[in-house]
């Protein structure tokens, strides 16, 4: 009887060892779980809801070749010879066309929510200029993306830039000439932008 008694203590004992050896794996398996869910990346959406995914950053960008291909077109329109200076890196790119009496930037914004940001932007100058018609967004047509009554594309007049977004690119156009009209420098803005979207579709 007392070895039979020594022979149930000792198997208790060992299964007590057992018990808390598996018990401590899962409790370092839940720690290790743990400590890997909360090192993996967590997207955040943008502060007015923008999605991360649909509403990625691109490699498109206004490359040198870009640059040189806007300059043949204004010198062609404009009839005068410019120099061009290219700053190509992705998101914020730029062209800047110099020339007598002639300055033109073109700058493209291939960033984060680059569309949405436009139409923040274009809401946010009408209600600051809604009294100023010279402050205020013009539509263009057949500049920016397909939508209702083109506010894909604005001329500003006091700016003398048209702005204009097709999908998650913002392409931006400022220019001045000598002796132009407001109207004719938003249709030389218009060839430019359009001229632009072309170029860089490709990203």
């Amino acid at each position: 009887m007392r070895r039979l008694g020594r022979c149930c203590v000792g198997l208790l004992a060992y299964l007590a060892v057992v018990g808390c050896g598996g018990g401590s794996s899962r409790t370092a398996g839940s720690t290790a779980a743990a400590r890997h869910a909360t090192q993996e990346p967590v997207q955040s959406r943008g502060i007015k809801g923008e999605s991360p995914t649909a509403e990625a950053a691109t490699n498109a960008h206004i490359s040198p070749a870009d640059c040189a291909a806007l300059q043949k077109l204004a010198e062609a329109r404009l009839d005068t010879m410019l120099s061009h200076r290219s700053t190509p890196a992705p998101p914020h790119s730029r062209c800047r066309l110099d020339g007598p009496g002639v300055q033109v930037d073109v700058y493209l914004d291939s960033g984060f929510a680059a569309n949405r940001r436009y139409h923040n932007r274009i809401e946010e100058t009408v209600q600051f200029n809604y009294e100023d018609q010279g402050g205020v967004p013009h539509p263009v047509p057949r500049v920016g993306e397909r939508s209702a009554y083109n506010s894909s594309a604005s001329w500003i007049p006091n700016l003398r830039s048209l702005l204009a977004v097709r999908g998650n690119r913002w392409l931006t156009v400022t220019i001045s000439v000598a002796g132009m009209t407001d109207r004719r420098l938003r249709d030389e803005a218009a060839v430019l932008a359009r001229a632009g979207f072309k170029l860089t579709a490709a990203g």
